[in-house]
């Protein structure tokens, strides 16, 4: 599995801190587990993939294997149940050839399968393709600090996805960071606006109410 793909996968733009790919892991680990999706088929298909995107993405940012080998990782296994298995590679990057061990996730209950005759189900979604295409695209905005652009990203993907739990995180969040940026202008008034926009818009997030309930009380303090 190539490392875009890994990204595209987890809804993640290349350069994510290890903090943002757990998260993002996280999230779509619960959204498509198999218990939770008895009745949808592919759920499992997408988990085991997401599952996959996250283990090479966090050996990498890690520095447990080389980026010049994270490709040969096996789209066929599985990381959350796999087991080490080592194994050395040529590191061509380097003139002297030095040999480097790499620890490969194995799982030997699952047999091995032709990749080709597997069916990626985000290439044949559209709806979910423009889903993670349009988060990366409001995780830039947020990066540009160009939030009021990001809020009408994100509003725009809620109306479109109302109750998809990915794009419900970020617009919280892209409420939370706008109300931040409020604070520290000392626009307090404003920025209380978005801070509890924010915690209506996901209250079960436990971590962003917490910081959200912080920066009121500070409102609170002036």
């Amino acid at each position: 599995m190539q490392q875009s793909e890994c990204y595209r996968l987890l809804g993640l733009s290349r350069g994510a801190s290890l903090e943002d790919i757990k998260l993002s892991y996280r999230r779509l680990a619960r959204k498509y587990h198999p218990d939770l999706n008895q009745n949808d088929p592919a759920a499992a298909d997408k988990f085991r993939l997401v599952q996959q995107a996250y283990q090479i993405l966090k050996d990498l940012e890690l520095g447990l294997i080389p980026r010049q080998v994270a490709n040969t990782y096996s789209s066929t296994k599985s990381p959350d149940l796999a087991r080490p298995a080592k194994s050395t590679v040529t590191d061509t990057s380097n003139p002297s050839k030095v040999k480097v061990e790499v620890r490969f996730p194995v799982n030997p209950d699952v047999k091995s399968r032709d990749v080709r005759q597997q069916v990626d189900p985000i290439a044949t979604d559209p709806e979910l393709r423009l889903k993670l295409d349009t988060l990366r695209r409001l995780q830039d905005l947020l990066k540009q600090r160009r939030y009021i652009v990001a809020i009408a990203v994100a509003e725009g993907m809620r109306a479109r996805f109302p109750k998809s739990t990915e794009v419900i995180h970020w617009q919280a969040v892209t409420y939370h960071r706008w109300g931040t940026e409020l604070l520290l202008k000392s626009k307090f008034r404003e920025a209380e606006i978005f801070l509890n926009k924010a915690l209506t818009t996901d209250p079960s997030n436990r971590e962003l109410a917490f910081e959200v309930k912080r920066d009121l009380e500070r409102i609170a303090a002036q």
